[in-house]
């Protein structure tokens, strides 16, 4: 339940035997290896030869994702890797032509993309032509010459009439033709005198006249849309042939990511190799290893290497990679820790400390039993049936667990899918047993009790940052940094205690008694606060500046904090009051849609069945939307206040997680 210990490992070895050696610590796991920045340039690392073969490989991997068949909605979340074992891998890598391979498909990509691009010009030029139909003229006929021009164009149909208006008066001859015309353009041909075009250009330009130009071709302009049909259903098999083709290719993308991966890890090889200070006949490797793993390191190595040597040491003035290790019971929890960032080294692991809060408050924000038990079903049925990563197993055993404290709240709660049994019973004797069941189960109900739900939300507040504080103490003990311990958090915790006391005073929630006590724990703590919070600046008035600053921080800081769990209040009470509403929706719109169907009425069978369908669709649909919905804000809002109210209390980030040297695949796992 902390930051895992790492050794610093130093491994000398023969040449000889310096690839089977990376082979071996590739498939065991378990060390992270150091770069040595500082290589001799006659030992650089080569450049790796899979490199353009990776891309390649990747993009075609890519393409063919879209001719495949489609995967279902779980397993597009789940992600889920298929596992290939070794022998299948040799079978692959000596049957399967994979460069040839790429270079078929991207030869038959390049048709299809050309293909593709030439129908899209022909629909383009097609679209263009649709109004000219009526243009009867053969488009390699029309052409200026020396005395007169020809040009097509499309005005505006309100200033149509006026073209002729404006000619007249710059005494620009010409003869105008609408070919076609709609309620917003007239398309026009027109036949002019070559002297006049530079008057009418201008002319047209300040009519907004839009040019059109067309392309020559044997035949009017319905001949031309004739051929671009033909050359369109033409290239219309072309392209279903290639995506047929595509799509026998696509059922070989399953060797491909298998070769991908494959690459990629020779591909790490070749840069850790050339990543090691090397000499003439040894090289020396430097890592970072769990101290957990270092006896079964050491054992691999002797069983395999007759002359190879390990050295462990503990980490010095070094930045140390972080790694977590949690009971199974918290593990899924380190999920939300990473979000915000790796502790250092010589700090705690906030994970055991916000798993419980974390738990408490979703179970609280969504707070109905029907859709924790969906979460519940939902998460089991995806960790049951995908082979998951280890990120993927820790995401839905939280949301398996936050389900469970989903079911418990809404007990607690009385809410069940909103109010559904209170209208069951109702409706029907046989339900009255399980509404008993539930109302027996009700410690609170938000529609009653809002008040008292919300002062619980509160009271959360109160003991987490007081929690926070606690576990700044336990940090500052971790590394001995007792002084802190005293100037800090016990002059924080005892101002706490004073401000909580005179908060409840005040609010009568309890009498009179202690008021002394509160007062005066007030008084004093806040005198410690301010001589000792400024104590790292220099000069005595930056030190009381500082001192009365962080005093006011923390004043105000710790009212905010509190009122900020009041979010817990408001989506406990949002979840159960639009549960409910969709309940009553279900049950009004079932009635009114069917009141309004013809001849159901009449038929009694007819008006059951389609009122229980109608309920059915809008009850499922809407519960669907609700539950997502009230899953979001539930996973929001509680980090929010992990990060923002706890974690800002003793929670020092800027950690580097461990990353050991091993087989990574992107599409597969290697078994």
């Amino acid at each position: 339940m902390a930051i895992a210990r790492i050794k610093k490992i130093e491994l000398i070895g023969l040449n000889k035997d310096r690839d089977n050696l990376l082979d071996l610590l590739q498939k065991l796991g378990k060390v992270q290896l150091i770069n040595i920045p500082q290589l001799d340039s006659a030992i650089r690392p080569r450049p790796a030869i899979q490199g353009p073969a990776l891309l390649e490989t990747e993009e075609a991997i890519s393409f063919l994702h879209s001719f495949q068949e489609k995967t279902g909605f779980l397993e597009g979340i789940a992600n889920l890797k298929p596992i290939v074992y070794q022998q299948e891998l040799k079978e692959i890598m000596n049957s399967f032509n994979w460069q040839g391979f790429l270079k078929e498909l991207s030869d038959l990509q390049n048709k299809f993309k050309i293909t593709e691009q030439h129908r899209e010009k022909l629909y383009q030029e097609k679209q263009l032509l649709v109004p000219w139909q009526n243009l009867n003229i053969p488009l390699d006929e029309p052409h200026s010459t020396q005395k007169c021009g020809v040009l097509y164009g499309i005005l505006r149909t309100a200033d149509y009439l006026n073209l002729f208006k404006d000619c007249q008066k710059e005494k620009i001859r010409l003869f105008c033709e609408a070919v076609n015309q709609d309620k917003t353009n007239t398309y026009l041909a027109v036949i002019y005198i070559q002297d006049d075009f530079e008057r009418l250009e201008t002319l047209l330009k300040s009519q907004h006249f839009n040019f059109v130009t067309f392309s020559r071709h044997a035949g009017t302009v319905r001949n031309r849309f004739l051929e671009i049909n033909r050359e369109i259903m033409v290239l219309d098999d072309q392209i279903k042939d290639a995506r047929d083709e595509l799509v026998r290719l696509s059922k070989e993308r399953f060797k491909l990511m298998v070769i991908h991966d494959y690459l990629s890890n020779i591909n790490n090889l070749q840069e850790t190799e050339g990543n090691l200070d090397k000499q003439q006949y040894t090289f020396i490797l430097s890592g970072w290893i769990k101290a957990s793993d270092v006896k079964a390191l050491e054992k691999a190595i002797a069983d395999n290497f007759k002359y190879a040597a390990i050295f462990i040491s503990e980490p010095r003035d070094e930045r140390v990679p972080i790694d977590l290790e949690n009971k199974w019971i918290i593990q899924p929890f380190e999920f939300i820790t990473k979000i915000y960032g790796m502790p250092k080294y010589n700090e705690i692991d906030p994970t055991p400390f916000l798993a419980p809060f974390f738990w408490l408050y979703f179970g609280l924000c969504v707070s109905d039993v029907g859709y924790g038990l969906m979460l519940i079903f939902i998460c089991s049925f995806v960790l049951k049936k995908f082979k998951l990563g280890p990120q993927g197993l820790r995401f839905f055993r939280l949301f398996l667990f936050c389900g469970i404290s989903t079911v418990i709240a809404g007990a607690l709660m009385g809410s069940w899918f909103g109010d559904l049994l209170d209208i069951a019973g109702q409706a029907n004797p046989l339900f009255l047993p399980l509404k008993r069941f539930k109302d027996a189960l009700v410690l609170i109900d938000p529609l009653k009790q809002p008040t008292k739900l919300l002062g619980i939300a509160l009271m959360f507040g109160i003991i987490q940052v007081w929690f926070g504080n606690i576990v700044a103490a336990i940090g500052n003990i971790k590394n001995k940094r007792y002084l802190d311990i005293a100037l800090d958090q016990v002059p924080m915790l005892v101002f706490l205690f004073g401000l909580t006391g005179l908060g409840l005073n005040f609010l009568r929630l309890i009498d009179n008694t202690h008021t002394n006590l509160f007062k005066y724990s007030v008084l004093f703590s806040a005198i410690a606060l301010l001589l000792t919070q400024g104590r790292s600046e220099k000069g005595v008035g930056a030190k009381l500046f500082y001192g009365a600053y962080n005093l006011y921080s923390s004043f105000s800081g710790y009212l905010s904090d509190i009122l900020s769990y009041s979010r817990l209040w408001a989506l406990g009470l949002v979840t159960s009051v639009m549960a409910s509403t969709i309940n009553l929706i279900s049950v009004q719109f079932s009635q009114i849609l069917v009141s309004v169907l013809p001849f159901s009425s009449r038929i009694s069978f007819l008006k059951i069945l389609l009122s229980s369908a109608i309920l059915i669709i809008i009850f499922v649909a809407g519960h669907t939307v609700s539950f997502f919905m009230n899953l979001l804000g539930a996973f929001v809002h509680p980090v929010r206040l992990q990060f923002v109210e706890f974690f800002s209390k003793f929670f020092k980030a800027g950690g580097k997680a461990f990353k050991p040297f091993k087989v990574e695949t992107k599409y597969i796992n290697f078994g």
